[in-house]
């Protein structure tokens, strides 16, 4: 029983170290989320629920990161109590990781920034003309009206400079064909792919984390009872 509890303990401090690194590229990852909205505010994009997503994953990393030194701490003063806060910490966190990586998964699939559905709305308007919040999102993207530069030739409305290339039409070579919707799918869905691969790292590490710790106080009970008993 000692040498399984020795394993336990020797198996929980890989975990805690493994949990810590995850929690600093977490915090990385809302650091570089946060500095790549910079090339948005430059062009007059800013998706206010990107930037919460970046403070919520350096907060999120700076718990793991805490959670982890809490852990080596019960580890090192074999304290039950500590080790049992320990496990429900592990659970609680990767049940909000789990919401997390819920709500971002949903969002990367379906999810469209109001400004981008009001630019569609003034696509299809046929009262509307000038710019439009659209304008700058094929600015931004590269991309042009909502399926292809085809809707703006359909809808018999001027193909703006936006869906061109340095702003410049003269070249049918600078024409952006791929459509906006689209487009901002696959750029959401790019720049939340390390956020659910270190999801699932971070998840199974907390589980193992949990499992773990739970098995290694029930080994100390075990381990005590047998001292007193042969006391």
């Amino acid at each position: 029983m000692y040498c399984s509890g020795r394993l336990l303990r020797y198996i929980l401090c890989v975990i805690s170290v493994i949990c810590a690194v995850g929690g600093c590229l977490l915090i990385w990852y809302g650091a570089w989320l946060l500095e790549s909205l910079e090339d948005q505010q430059r062009v007059g994009v800013l998706d206010h629920g990107e930037q919460l997503a970046a403070v919520l994953c350096i907060l999120l990393g700076c718990v793991i990161i805490l959670t982890s030194i809490f852990g080596c701490v019960a580890l090192g003063r074999d304290s039950r109590t500590m080790l049992i806060c320990h496990a429900v910490l592990l659970v609680v966190l990767l049940v909000v990781q789990f919401v997390f990586f819920s709500i971002s998964f949903a969002a990367s699939r379906d999810t469209l920034p109001d400004t981008l559905r009001q630019g569609f709305d003034d696509l299809w308007d046929p009262q509307h003309a000038g710019n439009s919040s659209l304008n700058t999102y094929e600015q931004w993207l590269h991309c042009c009206g909502r399926n292809s530069a085809e809707d703006y030739m359909h809808l018999d409305k001027e193909l703006p400079v936006s869906c061109c290339r340095d702003l410049d039409c003269t070249k049918p070579l600078n024409l952006f064909m791929t459509g906006c919707e689209l487009q901002f799918k696959d750029y959401l869905s790019a720049k939340t792919a390390n956020f659910h691969s270190l999801s699932w790292f971070l998840m199974l590490a907390e589980f193992a984390g949990s499992v773990t710790t739970c098995y290694l106080v029930d080994s100390i009970r075990n381990h005590r009872d047998r001292v007193r008993f042969y006391n």
